[in-house]
């Protein structure tokens, strides 16, 4: 399939090139500390206030190859979403899940490993972009893709592969389970985000101006009719902000029936 560079896409990876570039340099080169204040560092977020981390740590990256992998899969999935979902709602998404990571980062350095890992920063977007794997492989589930280049599955199965994935790293590797623990974090709140997005849209498109917001809460004893015992939860594109940014519109319905001392990610 054809890959085009999307506006927001590319301006994410200006800036992670930028951060990369800056954080680098000053650190090593002019004796600076600037991951200290743009990195995910449970002492300085918690202690000093530096609550800004939580929307600057994606920006950075450890090396080159951190953020070369990053690069690749923002390019590949975020323009292909970015596409369908328009600007707005895109960037909701993926700072959304970008900071739901690193809440959980800083919850596990905490509360769970104790003081001991509170001065170990966590950089990288690797949070942001496991929950658009996960999107991707919830609205194209159904496209062919080559897993390492080379096997061609469906989509679907590709993001569920990486999903055990990062469960393992979770349960076996202990303290270096981190970044998988970020991964995964971001494609659980992808996951539970569209799926509660699409079932509210079902349910107000069945109860269509009735009750709080539109939404009918169904009455105890009450039978449902013959359309509301057959429906599916359908996951549907919203194409309004695309169309108001210029982006091509898709609609897509996917029917669900019964057939270092750097944490880095």
């Amino acid at each position: 399939m054809a890959i085009r560079l999307t506006p927001t896409v590319k301006w994410i990876m200006i800036a992670c090139l930028a951060g990369f570039l800056v954080q680098q340099t000053v650190d090593q080169f002019m004796g600076g500390n600037l991951i200290s204040w743009l990195g995910l560092v449970p002492s300085q977020f918690m202690i000093h206030q530096r609550f800004w981390q939580l929307f600057t740590y994606p920006f950075l990256h450890a090396d080159v190859t951190h953020l070369l992998m990053n690069m690749i899969m923002l390019l590949f999935f975020g323009s292909e979403l970015e596409s369908v979902w328009g600007r707005s709602f895109f960037l909701k998404f993926y700072f959304l899940c970008a900071v739901t990571s690193g809440v959980v980062y800083l919850l596990l350095q905490a509360f769970v490993w104790g003081g001991e890992g509170l001065g170990t920063p966590m950089v990288g977007a690797s949070g942001a972009i496991f929950g658009l794997l996960m999107a991707y492989g919830l609205i194209f589930g159904e496209r062919t893709m080559l897993l390492m280049m080379l096997i061609p599955m469906k989509a679907k199965y590709i993001t569920w592969i990486f999903a055990g994935v990062q469960l393992m790293t979770v349960v076996f590797s202990g303290r270096n389970g981190l970044s998988g623990a970020a991964h995964l974090t971001g494609m659980i709140t992808g996951f539970v985000f569209l799926w509660v997005r699409a079932a509210l849209a079902v349910m107000k498109k069945k109860n269509p101006g009735k009750g709080f917001g539109g939404l009918n809460l169904p009455k105890f004893g009450k039978k449902k009719s013959a359309s509301q015992a057959k429906g599916h939860l359908r996951l549907v594109i919203d194409n309004d902000s695309a169309k108001k940014e210029g982006y091509p519109t898709v609609k897509v319905e996917a029917d669900d029936d019964d057939s270092d001392p750097k944490t880095w990610h």
